[in-house]
């Protein structure tokens, strides 16, 4: 079989949209699926189980299939964009270690050591150091690696660069 489509994803807020392109970049077929957004369990955070994201993909993609008529081995290629700073933890396996944090949680790690060595040299002289330091309390990975390490080590150990 010779490969004809484009996959798109987008794996947004609200919904899943997957849709097929030709190979000249006309539409062929779409299907979208609602999710929850997020839920909270204090204010200020917003996280979504992992699993919704996979479920609604999965079942946009069976949906696009069988209305469709294509053949899945007729993908040439996909692609893929998702909600902007949204992060999912994930262990060797690829299974996901805690929640996720989607990108309206307002989560905050305050306190945290200002950047040194070159780097902090260079925030320093360009005056960005405040911001740079706003950056590092609003990146998710500093909450999780200070308030959740068990789940930071986790997530770094299946790093193939290193992480400090």
């Amino acid at each position: 079989m010779s490969a004809e489509y484009i996959l798109a994803i987008d794996n947004g807020t609200q919904s899943v949209r997957v849709l097929i392109f030709d190979l000249k970049g006309m539409l062929v077929a779409k299907q979208r699926v609602m999710v929850t957004p997020y839920y909270s369990t204090s204010p200020g955070l917003a996280e979504q189980d992992p699993e919704v994201y996979w479920n609604a993909i999965c079942q946009a993609c069976q949906s696009l299939w069988k209305e469709s008529g294509i053949d899945p081995q007729s993908i040439a290629a996909v692609t893929l964009t998702t909600q902007r700073s949204t992060v999912i933890n994930v262990d060797r396996q690829g299974k996901p270690l805690r929640p996720a944090i989607v990108w309206l949680d307002q989560r905050r790690t305050p306190g945290l050591p200002q950047i040194k060595g070159w780097w902090g040299l260079a925030f320093r002289l360009a005056g960005a150091m405040e911001t740079a330091s706003y950056l590092q309390a609003e990146a998710e990975c500093n909450w999780i690696r200070t308030y959740q390490p068990e789940i930071w080590k986790a997530t770094i150990n299946t790093c193939s660069f290193p992480v400090t």
